[in-house]
């Protein structure tokens, strides 16, 4: 960002921002659908000016999204030594390539880790591009793909989601979309009381293995500032494993937004995310917030 694009989102004037704002939704409505903005200085904002400056420009994109029953909308990612129990947005592992559950994904890095911790990005264009040339044979099951579930943390109304496509070449569309997370996935057949299929059991192994290749070339720092977006259909994320020392701990604030400029190639996609902030309200009315 220029300096002055920098100084109008510090003094709130977003009419001073409309190039930066058409860059952006052009981006993810005509083009590859990721973007990183560098340019603020967060030791210099604080934790609290830094995340609400992040939320205004995720706000441009479209409408963020719940992330917890606690109703908030933006994340904070750090590891927390104090949950065991700890998935990807509170531990310190590695986190292998896949999607989420919403549209457009965005992370904004207020402390690197002190060792560890590089980002990925994988195109599901370079994804699918590879299986093709590769796995050819494994495509129609990725195609036709399989159930979705939801965190067993959460109440819910229903929790097995329809099925949805892994791996696809929509009709008429502007590339491959990619809708993957193993763990959803796992979860969707045990609510079933089934395996995986062993025919989509072994695609997805092959797909894994691939996208694990490729992801090891698509490594990247997130440094100190820089605030990335990108389109969840289009890309799968992942990050290394990193470690905190004493006084210095990684942390990242996150949203999760529900956009119309970027394509959703299935309807599917969007139920996605609008079932998780379903079981979000749920648990919260429920009481059965857990940590």
């Amino acid at each position: 960002m220029t300096t002055g694009e920098v100084q109008a989102l510090l003094d709130g004037r977003d009419d001073d921002l409309a190039d930066l704002r058409d860059d952006m939704t052009a981006n993810f409505a005509r083009g590859p659908g990721a973007i990183l903005l560098r340019g603020l200085d967060p030791a210099a904002l604080g934790e609290a000016r830094f995340a609400s400056v992040l939320a205004r420009i995720g706000g441009w994109l479209g409408t963020p999204a719940i992330q917890s029953p606690r109703g908030e909308r933006l994340a904070r990612v750090e590891r927390r030594g104090d949950d065991p129990a700890a998935r990807g947005t509170h531990s310190d592992l590695e986190l292998r390539p896949h999607t989420d559950l919403h549209d457009i994904l965005v992370l904004g890095c207020f402390r690197a880790a002190a060792t560890g911790g590089e980002s990925l990005l994988l195109s599901a264009r370079d994804l699918y591009g590879a299986m093709l040339d590769e796995a050819p044979q494994h495509l129609p099951a990725l195609a036709k793909g399989y159930y979705w579930s939801t965190n067993p943390a959460l109440a819910s109304r229903q929790r097995l989601r329809p099925r949805l496509p892994m791996l696809f070449m929509p009709q008429g569309g502007r590339g491959a979309q990619v809708a993957f997370n193993g763990y959803f996935l796992r979860r969707a057949a045990h609510e079933r009381g089934e395996d995986l299929p062993p025919v989509l059991a072994a695609a997805i192994e092959c797909m894994e293995a691939v996208a694990g290749r490729l992801a090891g070339r698509s490594l990247f720092d997130l440094m100190p500032g820089d605030m990335l977006f990108w389109h969840n259909w289009s890309w799968l994320h992942g990050r290394m494993p990193f470690a905190d020392r004493a006084g210095h701990s990684r942390l990242l604030f996150r949203l999760w937004i529900r956009s119309a400029l970027a394509p959703r190639a299935d309807p599917g996609l969007l139920e996605l995310g609008l079932r998780m902030d379903e079981d979000h309200r749920l648990t919260a009315q429920m009481g059965r917030e857990r940590p």
